[in-house]
């Protein structure tokens, strides 16, 4: 296959992706959900996935070599493990936002990649070389080569504008997301440090009134949590109702939005639990 007719079949494939993700999403969250990194439907992970197990088995064959059905299974799930992990890492690096998220699936490693997807990953490798393969390529040599490389050219005219819209929004979104992280922290330090003044008067009382003081640096845990999610609550609505309405649009169809609850602790949570371990320790080493 040309160049032209491989980026043809990539962006061919990842439409039928985002058909796959959008319907599966849907049916899993019951209601429409538009997946996808672009603003086109298009998901190109999975055109890049399938493009090159195609070039692989293509290679292959041009020396002679014939893969056993477990080999492209195992290219597949070997393969699809490294781009599904770089691809999310990556985007949560320049985006401070994630597409997907394997936390809750058994066998992951950091939310990016997962045994059960990476099975079905290179399941679906041993599809394209026995299903989509030839017929790709006899649908390939029916096109004449001009008629090819003008697909080609208004494809990627396509492709191009909508990733350079699509990453000009997520980059005001990434600033916005930084502002909040920002805002946040600082706030959350001087609320902090207050709870910990108060912490520290209770627990000098401690020996003397001893539930008292407990149910004390309890509520003052207690309310750090609650002054977190009301002012990221607060902030978030502020930063994000500044942004322009394609950015608004953007920021709607990204899969998890970052908020501190993925971020490290907040300053001075752990000096509280810290401290109510220690009083425990020296006044009733027995509790």
């Amino acid at each position: 296959m040309s160049i032209c007719a491989v980026f043809i079949w990539f962006v061919v494939y990842s439409v039928f992706g985002w058909v796959y993700e959008s319907t599966y999403a849907t049916i899993n969250e019951r209601r429409w959900e538009n997946r996808g990194f672009l603003y086109g439907p298009a998901c190109p992970i999975y055109g890049t996935g399938i493009i090159a197990i195609m070039l692989l088995w293509h290679l292959a064959l041009a020396h002679g070599v014939t893969l056993a059905w477990w080999q492209v299974f195992l290219y597949s799930f070997f393969g699809s493990a490294v781009l599904e992990y770089s691809t999310h890492w990556t985007l949560e690096k320049l985006f401070h936002a994630y597409w997907w998220d394997y936390s809750n699936l058994p066998l992951n490693l950091n939310g990016r990649i997962c045994l059960p997807a990476s099975t079905l990953f290179g399941l679906g490798g041993v599809f394209v070389v026995n299903v989509l393969y030839e017929p790709t390529l006899r649908l390939t040599a029916m096109m004449s080569h001009p008629v090819v490389e003008l697909v080609s050219l208004l494809l990627m005219a396509v492709l191009a504008a909508d990733t350079t819209i699509t990453v000009s929004a997520l980059t005001r979104f990434a600033r916005a997301a930084s502002r909040l992280n920002s805002s946040v922290n600082a706030h959350m330090e001087q609320f902090v440090a207050g709870a910990v003044e108060k912490g520290e008067a209770a627990a000098a009382d401690l020996a003397e009134r001893r539930d008292g003081a407990a149910d004390a640096i309890d509520s003052l845990t207690d309310s750090v949590a609650r002054e977190r999610d009301r002012f990221t609550a607060a902030v978030q609505d502020k930063v994000l109702g500044d942004l322009p309405h394609n950015v608004r649009a953007a920021a709607r169809r990204v899969k998890g939005f970052v908020t501190v609850e993925r971020m490290p602790n907040i300053p001075g949570a752990e000096y509280l639990s810290k401290l109510w371990g220690n009083v425990r320790g020296k006044h009733w080493p027995h509790s």
